[in-house]
């Protein structure tokens, strides 16, 4: 990894980075202010005159018995994929095919920097930057659920965590994609598309009950069982494993096709 490289992406993207942390943040704790602790059902009766579309939403409104449960069951659906979705599209096509499109990484790669320190230096940053935006997350929910009394806390950080893997590796998929086809007019629009496309899968599933259930198992998003995660009901050590090795095989696989293309810079 080149620390100047890696100091002069942080410079040029601190702003969105924070701009997404107050943003989750923001949504986060409005969600959970909803909760009245004493009476779910009252919670569960307000979700409820939106069922037909909570579906595609993966949200589960008979799950909602505590405060933990409603924000694993709201919160960490749909919302935050999306949310972070945007995020990290912008930066896989900003951290690399963006610089091959204007030329200006023909300026990086004429001083002594290496094709794989250059493109590992940027997937280690998009790593960094998804980290950065779920300790947020991280915080605000433990801070925010704190004040109806106690609750499991390590659920909910594992929650996070295995969150936390699972969009990082849809990450690395996009970076891979932008890595692979800088350069060409394929580039950004699989970057943006494929995560996009998964996404829209995954809404597809839960929005058609049991006869497109199926399709939830053609999208990493709908491997992500949030309430079960919480409950204790779903082992996340295989999701953790999972993702995590995705996350590594996209990252050196982006190293290995960037060492080997011709750039038209």
């Amino acid at each position: 990894m080149n620390l100047t490289i890696f100091k002069c992406t942080l410079k040029r993207y601190w702003k969105l980075l924070l701009l997404f942390v107050a943003v989750l943040c923001m949504y986060l704790a409005i969600i959970i202010s909803l909760i009245e602790p004493d009476d779910m059902a009252k919670v569960q009766g307000l979700f409820g005159t939106m069922e037909d579309f909570m579906g595609a939403f993966s949200i589960d409104i008979a799950a909602m018995t505590s405060p933990l449960n409603y924000t694993a069951s709201t919160f960490f659906s749909v919302l935050v994929m999306a949310f972070t979705m945007v995020f990290y599209v912008i930066l896989s096509v900003g951290l690399i095919a963006r610089q091959v499109e204007d030329t200006s990484l023909s300026c990086t790669l004429s001083a002594p920097v290496k094709r794989s320190t250059l493109v590992l230096t940027c997937g280690l940053f998009l790593i960094f930057s998804m980290a950065v935006l779920f300790l947020g997350i991280l915080g605000c929910g433990l801070g925010m659920l704190g004040r109806y009394g106690a609750f499991d806390a390590m659920a909910y950080g594992n929650l996070v965590g295995v969150t936390f893997c699972l969009c990082t590796a849809v990450a690395m998929l996009s970076f891979f994609l932008s890595v692979a086809f800088c350069g060409s007019r394929l580039g950004a629009g699989l970057a943006v598309g494929v995560p996009i496309g998964l996404l829209f899968l995954q809404m597809a599933a839960g929005a058609g009950g049991d006869r497109t259930r199926w399709l939830s198992y053609l999208t990493p998003f709908g491997y992500l069982d949030s309430v079960g995660i919480v409950t204790g009901e779903v082992s996340s050590l295989g999701l953790y494993l999972v993702f995590g090795a995705a996350v590594l095989a996209l990252l050196g696989a982006s190293v290995a096709v960037f060492q080997r293309k011709r750039l038209p810079i």
